[in-house]
């Protein structure tokens, strides 16, 4: 057996050699270095960072001594917005690199790497000029990144620092002109990126750090004929969160445009965006869809909160008899699984739930979504996006390609989905999905409608989930509820039965409701339904044999929970079909 090696002496003059000589690093700190750069792919530098054997400080200090690089203390004071910014953030990123100028025809880049010539042409040609690449460590790449494309201090939870949305919202309610950018009239509205600084950076960023710690899925911004109100929908209801001065509404929709890459000088027409921002350490991912109006330009935000943790399906708050029924939908090795109902009704979440169950070492799951809501360990998703022609069924048939098991469909909208997806079941696969229709029978109907044969159904169809998330009262503010003689007796309800509503509080913002709960429809079919289906019955005799196998509708659920005291009647009828009664 021959000895080990000993660790090798660094030419003359290296990174390595430098550092050694400056008592920084011994020759096995230097060996152990190498091999974690061979099995990383980083630089050596960085290699000995990641393994604490140096600082980041240090190792800059040592190829500035080296001479072969041009090193740059980086600190966004030195930056030129512009210039990063038409470099785009998904190239800085790619690459780890930041234009921080440009003069006379040459733009300064910082790089992490500025030996990687591949990466520099990607540059060059991108920016349309020569490139002097220049040397900065990642740590200060990665600060300069996040506070040129997220806005200052990198992520909304800094907005902390700049105060409130309260406070904010008396600073600019309480003054004429904005103290920083000295606009007062819309004629002195800013019109280009770089005027975006300040406050209307901090207001967006307080918006967005509010609605997520409130539990808003949107936040709409809409200006008025002389306001801009900020709205944010919490519980499935909008309330107004902030009015700010009309003034203000240009400049903060631009802001919006600049962190989603949409084009700020188009305003004429919409424009459909996304971006992802982090809060207090998680990552939420925002959906942005601009809309011109008579007023000025409305933005809409969606928050997607990709940080939650994948739901079980004893989670999902139904009733013992419906849990048995879901987990009976999926006990096969193939099959249609679908969840039905309005957007925002908690489709997804359901079959999240089921993937929970499926997601086993020895199944191979596939996810097509628009987009990814939720990333699960070991599930292989994929983003469809009709923009770039990667619609749901050509994603659906390359999934097929992949040799999956169990396969996740966002949503069946046309034919082709449709079709494939039967085909998916009727090869040995179960395939998951939603369909926005109002309840369980008609989703069959919806089916047919877009081509799939009735018989085909009948063979491939395992249950149908439709769903709708109801308000619950608060507890606060809970008090009776005076439900009239007719409305009792139209809903079939005892004229001695006790129900409650919220009387309105500050904790519930005056909505007499405090969070939401699912109600769901579970529709199984037993040998009857599918002879039933086969010979092409109707949607009201194929609803009346699912209740007669035991279906609670939307609307008797609903009745459940209030008659509980956990909802109001008129919650239940606002949000329940009359058709299900």
């Amino acid at each position: 057996m021959s000895p080990p090696s000993s660790p090798q002496v660094p030419p003359p003059n290296s990174l390595g050699q430098l550092l050694i000589s400056q008592g920084l690093i011994s020759l096995e700190d230097l060996d152990k270095g190498l091999n974690h750069k061979r099995t990383s792919g980083t630089r050596l530098g960085q290699a000995l960072v990641d393994l604490e054997l140096v600082t980041n400080e240090q190792v800059t200090e040592a190829l500035r001594n080296q001479g072969k690089l041009t090193c740059v203390e980086l600190s966004p004071a030195i930056i030129n917005q512009d210039t990063a910014r038409h470099l785009g953030e998904e190239l800085s990123r790619q690459h780890k690199a930041l234009a921080i100028n440009s003069i006379a025809g040459v733009t300064t880049v910082v790089m992490e790497d500025p030996a990687d010539v591949y990466a520099l042409d990607e540059l060059a040609l991108k920016l349309r000029t020569k490139v002097l690449a220049t040397f900065a460590n990642n740590e200060q790449i990665a600060h300069c990144l996040d506070q040129v494309f997220l806005g200052s201090g990198a992520s909304v939870s800094d907005a902390d620092e700049e105060g409130t949305l309260n406070e904010i919202e008396d600073l600019v309610m309480e003054n004429e002109v904005d103290l920083e950018s000295g606009f007062a009239s819309p004629e002195d509205e800013p019109e280009s990126e770089e005027d975006l600084n300040g406050p209307v950076i901090n207001i967006i960023q307080a918006i967005l750090k509010e609605a997520f710690e409130a539990g808003a899925s949107d936040v709409h911004l809409e200006p008025r004929e002389k306001t801009f109100v900020v709205r944010f929908r919490v519980d499935g209801a909008l309330f107004d969160r902030m009015t700010l001065k009309k003034v203000w509404a240009r400049p903060c929709v631009a802001r919006i445009k600049v962190i989603s890459n949409l084009d700020i000088a188009q305003r004429r027409l919409p424009q459909d965006g996304r971006t992802q921002i982090a809060v207090n350490g998680r990552k939420i991912d925002l959906r942005i869809a601009t809309m011109p109006t008579l007023l000025g330009e409305g933005v809409v935000i969606r928050i997607l909160d990709g940080g939650r943790g994948v739901p079980n399906i004893d989670g999902l708050g139904m009733r013992k008899e419906q849990i048995e029924r879901l987990r009976s939908m999926i006990e096969g090795s193939d099959g249609v699984v679908l969840a039905v109902g309005p957007t925002g009704s908690g489709k997804t979440t359901t079959l999240y739930s089921l993937l929970g169950e499926l997601n086993k070492p020895d199944t191979k799951v596939i996810t097509l979504e628009d987009p990814v809501e939720n990333q699960i360990e070991s599930i292989c998703q994929v983003n469809c996006d009709a923009k770039i022609d990667m619609t749901f069924g050509r994603g659906l048939r390359a999934a097929m390609r992949q040799d999956p098991d169990v396969i996740l469909v966002g949503e069946i909208r046309d034919y082709e989905t449709a079709s494939i997806s039967v085909q998916a079941a009727l090869t040995g696969h179960i395939v998951l999905s939603t369909l926005h229709t109002i309840g369980s029978a008609e989703t069959i109907s919806r089916m047919k409608e877009m081509g799939v044969e009735h018989y085909l159904l009948a063979d491939t169809l395992r249950g149908i989930v439709a769903q709708r998330l109801i308000r619950v009262i608060c507890p606060i503010c809970k008090t009776e509820d005076e439900v009239p003689d007719s409305l009792r007796k139209q809903l079939g309800l005892d004229p001695n039965e006790k129900f409650f509503k919220g009387a309105g509080c500050p904790d519930c913002n005056d909505t007499g409701y405090k969070g939401r709960r699912g109600i769901y429809e579970v529709l199984t079919l037993d040998p009857k339904f599918r002879d039933a289906l086969r010979q092409n019955a109707n949607v009201d005799d194929l609803r009346d044999l699912a209740i007669q196998n035991g279906m609670t509708t939307l609307r008797a659920e609903g009745i459940y929970y209030a008659r509980a005291g956990q909802t109001t009647v008129s919650e239940v009828i606002a949000k329940t079909p009359a058709t299900h009664s």
